[in-house]
């Protein structure tokens, strides 16, 4: 078992038209959905890739990693849960507000959400960009990369390293230790900032 791409990003604001600026007229992604409390865009064949949702907390809501099949999200579940990190199997409504099949969450030792998923859904329309672009590069890696700004880098290694992805991968830290392995599914990169 192995997570195989960055599927999606959340993000929480009370800036949603901001947000909404950033990610068309900057990025090029399209948007999908705009109501009072959302917007949700797409950068592919995707139904959505990332979602900003109305709060008063400027922060990364949650990450959204794909695995290959249910089996695999049951195994990791399994996996996460004797080790001692506590799981939520996702409800029927969340797993259709992301546009998955199935999803687990959790949080990772710096209290970020994780969420895990299998067979996103794709649309049944093509990818229109916000801004005149070619596309984007998603393909067997997703949405590529994720930086994560943590109080403590120390218990973040272990969790991303050993329990989480499994397999070797690349981390980048801002202590500047080199922590390269093998397999690149995107990239982590931790910024300690000891707050």
């Amino acid at each position: 078992m192995e997570l195989k791409s960055l599927g999606y990003i959340g993000v929480q604001s009370a800036r949603l038209d901001d947000w909404s600026t950033l990610a068309t007229r900057l990025f090029g992604m399209q948007q999908v959905d705009q109501s009072v409390r959302t917007r949700a865009f797409r950068m592919d064949d995707r139904k959505q890739r990332f979602v900003v949702t109305n709060s008063v907390e400027e922060s990364l809501g949650f990450l959204g990693w794909e695995v290959e099949s249910q089996c695999d999200l049951q195994t990791l579940a399994a996996r996460l849960e004797a080790n001692g990190v506590s799981v939520t199997a996702c409800s029927a409504a969340l797993s259709d507000e992301r546009h998955v099949t199935e999803l687990i969450s959790f949080n990772d030792p710096g209290g970020h959400r994780i969420e895990v998923f299998w067979r996103p859904r794709l649309a049944d329309t093509a990818f229109v960009p916000g801004r005149p672009i070619s596309g984007f590069r998603t393909g067997p890696l997703g949405m590529g990369h994720a930086v994560l700004n943590v109080k403590d880098v120390a218990p973040m290694l272990p969790f991303y390293r050993d329990l989480l992805v499994y397999r070797k991968f690349k981390l980048a830290c801002s202590d500047g230790e080199d922590r390269r392995g093998w397999r690149v599914i995107g990239c982590f990169r931790f910024a300690e900032s000891g707050e």
